[in-house]
């Protein structure tokens, strides 16, 4: 939602001969800029948009006028940019204003989500509308893991284009962990995999790909933790003498660099000194998350060294090691982040210089510790896609929450910088990764850019799923959409019962949610070895079919079809389960999904129940059930406590179409 809208009833037809200009002489990336919203433009409505220099107002036409597109072209986007714009769009012409052309994009960003498709016809409409917007935070990030599970230049490629359209301006890439390092490195060519990892010349692409959207990369290489796969190399880095190995597990590794010896701040100096003109972000983040430290307390000549420098504990080895890598980074022009840790238990001697930025995941505590110490900080506690938790959560967690307001002054709260979603990659392959991110980061997007008093959930919704399937109609590149029912007939075994068994399997996985990360690590079975494949890894992290029947009037007579067919449709599927070679369809399933078929019929059953007391006062037509002696009060609680176990009965995946059923029944309480 924009700073301040002023919109009118009437609307403007979007035409064949539609056209994207600039008042002045465009600048190279501002012709990139119209060219790429005439294409998304053009996908979206089948219209062909051109991009012509006539520039008379016209309804047919969008006129730029960027105050400063010559003396920008090229340059890289900085922290605290100016991102406004006004959007003017009229019966005699649309207009965009703008100083920069940081703000000219997010202008035409927010120009193509004004496009509506008629409800009658192929006709797209323009709404006659007055914007003036700018964001509340000026770091508006995403963090994206491709240590875990590779993720390669096209996903990084397709994720800017859509991050361009959120209004996103920061990709931190988790570039090296326990699993994998992954950024070629000249001057320590054993650093990096020998198969899945990008190359300078990708780096110096996905770094102007993402400059051509006003888009910042901010590298993270994690030390002295989550470190294996420097040591595979270079074992003389790590605490323990070698061999090592690359981790295919996950969780939090006993293996730590030896902060101890000068040979590693050497090693690191060249590295730094490398990596830092690969990235010209003014900003590089050191990880120095979850150092376990067992390590360090077995060493005998780290514990002299500890004893020697009245080190206490290893949060004290920890802090001496951040001290000279800030001082490191310094010297070749970076500012250092890094995750909360790096400010856990500081002696003044080893206070890390307060321009760095503290990236807080564990709690608020740490944000609002990092503030009143002067710091900068950008939160992630709450942010964390990978948990796959719902939309309407993580849109009540604010960078700046109204009850914390005491705590600071003016001077504090400008130091609080924004926040970054969180999508680490245990359980996210490259086939997965989209539905895991999108349309739930756009919830952060919003978070990050609109007003905190925007929060309407209604509202949050019917604008998120619009916009997931704009994402897809504008060829982004995003997949989650475009490829679901192709996988979900992967899933189908007998090329002979492929296109039969499609339209009812969708039906159970479309009011299916996937759990995310702890349950997934509950099972023990996962690896980077593994497969991400599974039934869980195919479904759309939020059902928007169950979103919908959640807000329909609870009398509205679409229910009666909707459970009918919930209820018929395991008879549908019943062929799938009657292969012969089970145990291969199970083992290509991960989950029990026959088990998940039966409860969709029962959670039916329930439902057509439920609307047949509303309409007769009894439950079940059969005038023999037991069931129809019970009291209403007794029949709900004892159909509600079915319903969640229904709900969670098979791991690792939630029956999402639990939730409709529960509130027709609760409503069958409160009205009768």
């Amino acid at each position: 939602m924009p700073m301040f809208m002023k919109a009118e009833s009437s609307k403007i037809l979007l035409s064949n001969d539609f056209s994207i200009l600039s008042k002045e002489q465009p600048s190279k990336d501002l012709h990139s800029a119209i060219r790429r919203y005439s294409k998304y433009i053009s996908s979206l409505t089948g219209k062909s948009i051109k991009s012509n220099q006539n520039i008379a107002p016209s309804e047919k036409k969008l006129i730029i006028n960027c105050a400063s597109m010559n003396s920008e072209n090229e340059k890289y986007p900085a922290l605290a940019e100016d991102e406004s714009y006004a959007l003017n769009i009229t019966n005699e012409g649309s207009y965009l204003y703008a100083s920069t052309l940081t703000g000219t994009i997010r202008g035409l960003s927010t120009f193509v989500q004004l496009i509506e498709r008629s409800t009658s016809s192929d006709n797209y409409y323009i709404p006659i509308v007055y914007i003036i917007d700018r964001p509340r935070f000026t770091w508006r990030g995403l963090m994206l893991d491709v240590s875990r599970h590779w993720m390669p230049v096209s996903v990084i490629e397709r994720t800017l284009n859509a991050m361009e359209l959120s209004k996103l301006n920061v990709l931190h890439l988790h570039l090296s962990d326990d699993q994998g390092f992954r950024v070629e490195c000249i001057q320590h060519k054993l650093l990096h995999d020998r198969k899945d990892f990008f190359t300078q010349k990708d780096i110096r692409y996905i770094v102007e790909y993402a400059r051509q959207r006003r888009i910042r990369i901010v590298p993270e290489f994690d030390i002295p933790g989550h470190t294996t796969s420097w040591f595979v190399g270079y074992p003389e880095l790590a605490t323990e003498p070698g061999p090592y190995q690359i981790s295919t597990t996950w969780g939090v590794i006993k293996s730590t660099m030896d902060p101890t010896k000068e040979t590693t701040y050497t090693f690191l100096d060249t590295f730094f000194e490398e990596m830092t003109k690969l990235f010209p972000d003014p900003y590089f983040h050191i990880g120095g998350d979850e150092v376990e430290g067992t390590h360090w307390a077995e060493s005998p000549t780290i514990q002299k060294f500890m004893s020697d420098h009245r080190l206490i504990n290893k949060n004290g080895l920890q802090a001496y090691f951040n001290k000279r890598v800030q001082v490191m980074l310094k010297k070749y022009g970076k500012i250092m982040i890094g995750w909360e840790e790096i400010l856990d238990e500081m002696h003044e001697n080893l206070t890390i210089d307060n321009d760095a930025i503290i990236q807080s995941w564990k709690s608020r505590k740490a944000l609002v510790n990092s503030i009143s110490k002067g710091y900068r900080s950008i939160l992630s506690h709450g942010y964390y896609l990978d948990h796959l938790l719902l939309s309407s959560f993580h849109y009540k967690v604010d960078p700046i929450l109204n009850d914390e307001l005491w705590l600071f002054n003016q001077d504090q709260l400008g130091r609080i910088l924004g926040g970054e979603a969180c999508m680490w990659t245990e359980f996210a392959a490259q086939n997965s990764i989209d539905s895991r991110i999108w349309p739930r980061v756009l919830t952060m997007a919003e978070r990050f850019w609109s007003s905190s008093s925007v929060t309407n959930q209604n509202f949050l919704y019917e604008r998120l799923f619009h916009m997931n399937y704009l994402l897809d109609k504008m060829q982004t590149g995003l997949t989650h959409l475009s490829t679901y029912r192709t996988q979900l007939q992967n899933l189908i075994l007998d090329s002979d019962k492929k296109a039969s068994l499609l339209h009812p399997f969708a039906i159970l996985a479309d009011v299916c949610e996937p759990y995310g990360f702890d349950q997934r690590t509950q099972s023990g079975k996962y690896t980077s070895q593994v497969p991400l494949t599974t039934f869980t890894d195919i479904l759309q992290c939020e059902s928007e079919l169950i979103w919908r029947l959640e807000n329909m009037p609870i009398d509205d007579k679409k229910f009666r079809d909707i459970f009918q067919t919930w209820s018929l449709n395991h008879v549908r599927l019943r062929s799938l389960f009657d292969a012969l070679d089970q145990s291969k369809q199970k083992q290509l399933w991960g989950q029990d999904i026959q088990r998940l078929s039966e409860n969709l019929a029962q959670v039916g059953r329930i439902g057509l129940a439920t609307l047949n007391y509303g309409i007769k006062g009894i439950f079940y037509s059969d005038n023999n059930s037991t069931m129809n002696s019970m009291t209403l009060a007794q029949w709900a609680l004892y159909q509600n406590t079915q319903l969640t176990q229904l709900e969670n009965q098979v791991f690792e995946v939630r029956l999402a179409a639990v939730r409709p059923v529960r509130r027709l029944l609760n409503s069958i309480q409160i009205f009768v």
